[in-house]
C-alpha cells in the first residue's frame, strides 16, 4: 500500500465504503441498520460476499491458505468454479478486509492481511453480505460445482436458455411442454432462488427446495422429483409440485401452487422475469403479438397470437434454467449488488450444460448499473467476458452467448462529460440534484485518466454551503467525496449522500442542490460523471426517488431555446454538460462478439425508442448496441405485450429489458441455423452510437 492509503489498492470503491460504515447501509437478514442503530450492531452477524479477480487464475487456494495461517478460525471460503479464469467469488467474516483487527497477544493483523489482498489480488468488490450459515465458514479447497447434466430423466438436448431475473412462472402454460403420451412438463429445468432467507415447503413425507450442495445458499428446484421409495422425507421436483395443484377440472391452481410455496415474488400477476422469459422463450414469439410485418402487411392490423414451431422457433421448446435473484438485492435499484450474484448464476446455469450434448447456453441478463468505468473493464463485465473466452465451444465446453440489455438512460440526466481544451488548466461545475424524502442512499462517480488525474481538485458543496472534499473518514459523513481509487490506469472518485427522509431521532444530510466543482483539469482532458440508478425496480415499492444531473449555465442560457428545437426526432441538447450519448448499461460497453448489447426502437416509425441508452463506450471499442429490437408499438403505445406469471395474463413492459430477450430468440435462431434477419442499414457516422448495426425485426 502507498503512504497514507488505508485499504489495499485492490480494494473497490463500495466494499471500501461499506467498511467505513461499519456496514451500516447493508443489509444483514434483509434489514438495513440505521445510524442511529449502529451501536447495537454486530458485524460478526453476517458474511461478506465479494468478487475477486486475482492477478493470476489459479491463486485463489494459495489466497485462502495463507489467510488461514494468520487466523485462527477459518474466516475464508471460496465459492464454488470449474473454469481457469480468474475470478473468484468468496465469502469471509468481516475481519479479513476490516482495518484495525488485533489478535489474542494485541498486536494488529491486519496490515498482515491487508498485504495477502495486495499480493494476491488485482480487484475485490462487494456484492451484499450475507447470512451466516448454521456453521462457521469452512475454508477448504475451491469446490467443484455439480454436475447438474447427469441427472436422471433428463434427455441430452444441444441448445440451453439460462435466465437472470425476477419472478419464474413455471408452471404457466406458454412455459409447459405436451409429450406424445399426453402428459406434461414444465420446460424450466431448474430454479435457483438465491434469497438466503428462502426456506423449503415441507411436510412428513415431502420437501419441495434444497439448498445446492456447491453453492451453499438459497434453494433450488429441480424439475424431476426424487424416485418413490427414497427416504422420507422425499425431494419432489416442479413437475411433481405443479401435479400436485390442479383443479377438478385437470388445470393447474397457479395461485396455490406459488402460495404454498412462498413464491412471494410471484404473488402479483406481473413480474419482470416472467415477461422477459415469455419474450425469450415463451410459445408465442413477438413476432405473433405485434401487427403483421411492414413487408405485406400493416403494422395497425391485429396480431396473430400464432405460436411458435420447435423448427422454426427453437427457443419456443428448449430448456430453460432460470436464476432468482435475491428479493434484498431487487431492491437496491444501483446494481453495485450484481457481481458476485452473477457471476454464480452463469455458473450455476452452466452446471447443466451436458459436455457430450450441449452445443449453445444462450444467457439473458436485462440488469446493469448506470455507474462503472465504461470502457469495458468492468469487474462484473471483465468476468463476462472471461466467460465467453472460457466456454468457446472447444474442449466439450458449449458455446456461451450473454444477451444484455443496454439500458434505459438516455433520457435519465445521469451523465456529465466535460473536455477541456484550454492550455491553462479548467475548471468546470455543475449540480447533483437530490429529491426530499428520499429513502435510500445516492451515489455519484467521477472518471478520468490516471495522468491526467494527478492535479485534480474535487469538492462537493451542499445546498446550505458545506463543502466537502475527498477524504476517508470512519464513518464517513452523511455526504462527502472518498479518496480517488486507480484501477487499470482510471482514476474514480466516488461521492455520495444519505438518504435525504426525516425522521424522528435522525437527523438526514440535505436535500436539493448539490454542486460538485472540478478544478485542475488540464488540456485534453476529459472528465465522465455517472449517477447511480435509484428509482425502484419493478415491482419494489420502497420510497427512492430519482437523483440527476443539472448544467445550471445551460438550463439559464439555452434550455429554452433547446426546448423548442428537434434534431433527429429529439429535443436539442448541445451544448450542455449533461450528455445523452455515453449511457450505456455499465456492464455492457466490451466489444465482444458473443457479449451482445441490445437497443430499442419504435415500431411505428423505425426511431430509437425515447429512453435507449446510446454509446459510445468511455474508452472502450464499443461505439453503440450491437441492434436495436422493438420496445414500443408507438409513441402513444409504449411496450410490447408479453406474458404474466399466470396463464393468459399479458402487459406491456417498457425498456430495454424487452429488447435483449428478443435479441436472444434471434441468436437462439441463428445458432440452430436458420437465418438471422437482415438489420436496416445505419450509414456510418449518423446514428451509430444509438442504433449500432440497425434495427432487427421481432423474433
Amino acid at each position: 500500500m502507498a503512504e497514507g492509503e488505508i485499504y489495499p489498492k485492490c480494494f473497490g470503491p463500495y466494499l471500501r465504503y461499506a467498511i467505513s460504515t461499519r456496514f451500516v447501509y447493508f443489509r444483514s437478514f434483509g434489514q438495513t441498520i440505521s445510524r442511529r442503530d449502529q451501536h447495537f450492531f454486530n458485524e460478526s452477524e453476517f458474511k461478506l460476499f465479494l468478487l475477486v479477480e486475482f492477478i493470476k487464475a489459479g491463486q485463489a487456494e494459495d489466497f485462502a491458505d495463507a489467510v488461514q495461517k494468520i487466523l485462527s478460525d477459518r474466516a475464508v471460503e471460496l465459492g464454488p468454479a470449474d473454469d481457469d479464469t480468474p475470478y473468484t467469488t468468496m465469502r469471509t467474516l468481516t475481519i479479513v478486509v476490516t482495518p484495525a483487527a488485533a489478535d489474542s497477544s494485541g498486536s494488529s493483523i491486519w496490515q498482515q492481511l491487508f498485504a495477502l489482498w495486495e499480493e494476491f489480488v488485482s480487484r475485490v468488490e462487494l456484492s451484499l453480505p450475507m447470512k451466516l450459515s448454521t456453521e462457521m465458514l469452512v475454508r477448504g479447497r475451491v469446490n467443484t460445482i455439480e454436475e447438474r447434466w447427469k441427472e436422471e430423466g433428463e434427455s441430452p438436448r444441444s441448445l440451453l436458455i439460462g435466465m437472470l431475473d425476477d419472478g419464474c412462472p413455471f408452471a404457466a402454460a406458454p412455459f409447459r411442454r405436451t409429450s406424445s403420451s399426453g402428459s406434461t412438463s414444465t420446460r424450466v429445468r431448474a430454479i435457483w432462488d438465491q434469497d438466503q432467507n428462502r426456506l423449503a415447503a415441507t411436510s412428513t413425507d415431502i420437501v419441495f427446495g434444497q439448498e445446492p450442495p456447491d453453492f451453499k445458499y438459497g434453494l433450488e428446484y429441480r424439475r424431476h422429483s426424487e424416485p418413490l421409495g427414497s427416504p422420507l422425507p422425499r425431494q419432489v421436483g416442479l413437475d411433481e409440485w405443479t401435479a400436485m395443484h390442479l383443479t377438478p377440472s385437470g388445470s393447474v391452481d397457479e395461485d396455490g401452487c406459488y402460495a404454498k410455496a412462498e413464491f412471494k415474488r410471484l404473488a402479483s400477476q406481473q413480474s419482470h422475469g416472467a415477461h422477459v422469459m415469455d419474450v425469450l422463450a415463451g410459445s408465442v414469439p413477438t413476432s405473433s403479438r405485434i401487427g403483421p410485418s411492414k413487408v405485406g402487411g400493416d403494422r395497425r392490423d391485429p396480431p396473430s397470437w400464432a405460436p411458435g414451431s420447435a423448427a422454426s422457433d427453437p427457443a419456443c421448446d428448449a430448456d430453460v434454467v432460470f436464476v432468482q435473484f435475491p428479493e434484498s438485492c431487487i431492491r437496491d435499484a444501483t446494481g453495485v449488488w450484481l457481481l458476485s450474484y452473477v457471476v454464480e448464476g452463469i455458473r450455476y446455469i452452466l452446471s447443466f450444460a451436458d459436455p457430450h450434448h450441449t452445443e449453445h447456453v444462450i444467457i439473458n441478463l436485462s440488469y446493469g448499473p448506470t455507474t462503472g468505468p465504461h470502457d469495458g473493464k468492468a469487474l462484473l463485465e471483465a468476468a463476462l467476458t472471461a466467460f465467453v473466452a472460457e466456454y468457446n465451444g472447444t474442449h466439450r465446453k458449449p458455446k456461451l452467448e450473454i444477451i444484455l440489455a443496454a439500458g434505459n438512460a438516455y433520457l435519465s440526466e445521469g451523465h456529465v462529460f466535460f473536455a477541456s481544451n484550454d492550455e491553462d488548466p479548467a475548471q468546470v461545475e455543475w449540480t447533483w440534484r437530490l429529491p426530499p424524502d428520499n429513502a435510500v442512499l445516492c451515489f455519484a462517480e467521477i472518471w478520468m485518466d490516471e495522468l491526467d488525474a494527478s492535479s485534480v481538485s474535487i469538492t462537493l458543496t451542499s445546498p446550505s454551503g458545506v463543502i466537502y472534499t475527498p477524504a476517508s473518514t470512519t464513518p464517513p459523513p452523511p455526504a462527502g467525496v472518498d479518496l480517488p481509487i486507480t484501477w487499470g490506469g482510471q482514476t474514480m472518485w466516488r461521492l455520495h449522500v444519505d438518504h435525504t427522509r426525516i425522521a424522528p431521532g435522525i437527523t438526514a444530510p440535505e436535500s436539493g442542490d448539490y454542486k460538485i466543482s472540478i478544478t485542475g483539469v488540464p488540456e485534453n482532458a476529459k472528465v465522465h460523471a455517472y449517477v447511480a440508478r435509484t428509482d425502484p425496480n419493478m415491482g419494489v415499492r420502497n420510497g427512492a426517488k430519482h437523483s440527476y444531473f443539472v448544467d445550471p449555465n445551460w438550463e439559464q442560457t439555452r434550455s429554452a431555446f433547446a426546448d423548442c428545437t428537434r434534431v433527429n426526432g429529439e429535443f436539442d441538447k448541445s451544448g450542455s454538460l449533461v450528455h445523452r450519448h455515453g449511457t450505456l448499461n455499465g456492464i455492457a460497453t466490451a466489444k465482444k462478439r458473443r457479449v451482445r448489447v441490445a437497443g430499442g426502437y419504435v415500431l411505428a416509425d423505425g426511431r430509437k425508442s425515447t429512453y435507449s441508452s446510446a454509446g459510445p463506450a468511455r474508452r472502450g471499442p464499443r461505439v453503440g448496441p450491437d441492434y436495436l429490437l422493438p420496445c414500443d408499438e408507438s409513441c402513444a403505445l409504449e411496450g410490447i405485450r408479453a406474458g404474466g406469471t399466470r396463464s393468459g395474463a399479458v402487459f406491456r413492459l417498457v425498456g430495454t429489458s424487452v429488447a435483449a430477450p428478443e435479441l436472444g430468440r434471434q441468436i437462439v435462431k441463428l445458432v440452430s441455423g436458420l437465418p438471422f434477419p437482415t438489420p436496416t442499414h445505419v450509414p456510418a457516422g449518423t446514428e451509430i452510437e444509438k442504433r449500432g448495426g440497425g434495427n432487427i425485426e421481432p423474433p
